[in-house]
């Protein structure tokens, strides 16, 4: 125990006794992360399984599967969103590790928090919109019983993807946010 105590003491004393605050809330918040994405996993996991059992109200044949790409691309989002929670806590914790081993400094920025925070209000803004948004765009397939109007060119193509590049959209807006979240507090660190 006392070898394995003196290999890791460098990492995290300095040889004066002192600690690296910096890289402490850096490994801290990478233990945040790894919290968050078990946390949201049960809540995405219900969320998209309720998207998944979509059936419009006036016409139960519309479902989910009704949209082009839309039943896949929610199937993988619960694991997206974990494994994005995943990274970004591997990704903050090796930056602790870097402060701590005097490779970096300590310097922080509050931008990075809350263009990562951000990430997290992408993905609830999207699980509470969506049964609202299929709703909408299930009226305009269903059409009053006669279904989406052949007198507007490309129209029913359109409609038909707009709920999978809706929730893309707000996947990517999540990954976005976060990735320059991670990569403007890496920037600061260095």
């Amino acid at each position: 125990m006392k070898k394995l105590f003196e290999a890791i003491k460098p990492i995290f004393v300095k040889e004066d006794g002192a600690m690296n605050i910096g890289g402490i809330m850096m490994l801290a918040i990478g233990m945040v992360f790894l919290a968050i994405g078990f946390i949201f996993l049960p809540i995405t996991t219900d969320a998209a399984q309720d998207l998944l059992d979509y059936e419009y109200t006036t016409n139960t044949s519309i479902t989910d599967a009704t949209y082009t790409g839309y039943t896949s691309v929610v199937g993988i989002t619960p694991m997206l969103i974990l494994v994005g929670y995943i990274a970004a806590a591997v990704i903050t914790g090796m930056l602790g590790v870097k402060i701590m081993r005097g490779a970096g400094s300590s310097s922080f920025n509050p931008g990075a928090l809350m263009l990562m925070g951000l990430s997290i209000v992408f993905i609830a803004i999207g699980l509470i919109v969506e049964p609202v948004m299929l709703d909408g765009i299930s009226s305009v397939v269903h059409g009053g019983g006669a279904g989406i109007s052949s007198s507007f060119t490309g129209y029913s193509s359109i409609i038909i993807v707009a709920p999978m590049l809706i929730h893309i959209g707000f996947l990517a807006a999540a990954v976005l946010s976060g990735f320059f979240g991670i990569k403007k507090l890496a920037s600061s660190t260095a």
